[in-house]
C-alpha cells in the first residue's frame, strides 16, 4: 500500500490559494501535490498516518469563516465526465441527483458533499458516461430550481485527472 493519500478538501473560500493550503496541511506530513480548483482542492500527503491526522484535525474546522470538509478522495469511474453541482439544498440526496441526471444519460457515480449543520447549502459531483449527455444536463438544469450547475467538465481516466 502506498503511503501517499489523496484528500478532498471542500468548502474553501473562493479566494483561497495553494500557498495557504500548503501551510494548512504542512503540519500533518509532506505534501506531494496540491491542486486547487473552484472552492475545493485535492491535497496528496505522504507519510504514514499523515492523511488521518489531517482529517482528524481539519475536517469541520473553521477556516476563514467556513467549516472545512476534509476526507479521503475516492477513485472515480474511469473515462467519466465530471459535473460540479452547486447551491444544493441540504435535503437533496445523492439519489435525488442520480434520478435527476439519469433523465439526460447514464450516471456512473454521484457524490454529494454533506452540508454542515450551520449551512443549508451543499454541492456534489455527478459522473456521467458521455460528454454530450453531461452537456445536455448542464444546459437544461443550470439555474433551475435553485440548482447551479457549472459547465466546467473534467475527464477522469484511471483515477488520474487530466
Amino acid at each position: 500500500m502506498s503511503d501517499n493519500i489523496k484528500l478532498f478538501v471542500g468548502n474553501l473560500p473562493a479566494d483561497a490559494t495553494e500557498d495557504e493550503l500548503n501551510k494548512l496541511f504542512a503540519p500533518f506530513g509532506e505534501i506531494n501535490t496540491c491542486s486547487l480548483l473552484r472552492q475545493y482542492a485535492f491535497v496528496t500527503l505522504k507519510g504514514e498516518g499523515a492523511a488521518d491526522r489531517a482529517i482528524r484535525n481539519l475536517d469541520g474546522k473553521e477556516y476563514r469563516g467556513r467549516p472545512l470538509v476534509v476526507e479521503e478522495s475516492r477513485a472515480r469511474p474511469p473515462n467519466s465526465i465530471k459535473v460540479f453541482v452547486g447551491n444544493l439544498s441540504a435535503t437533496c440526496s445523492a439519489d435525488d441527483l442520480h434520478t435527476l441526471f439519469s433523465s439526460y444519460g447514464k450516471v456512473l457515480d454521484c457524490d454529494k458533499v454533506k452540508a454542515r449543520l450551520c449551512s443549508n447549502v451543499g454541492y456534489a459531483f455527478v459522473h456521467m458516461e458521455r460528454r454530450d449527455e453531461a452537456l445536455a444536463a448542464i444546459e437544461a438544469l443550470n439555474g433551475s430550481d435553485g440548482i447551479d450547475i457549472h459547465g466546467v467538465l473534467q475527464r477522469c481516466r484511471d483515477g488520474n485527472w487530466v
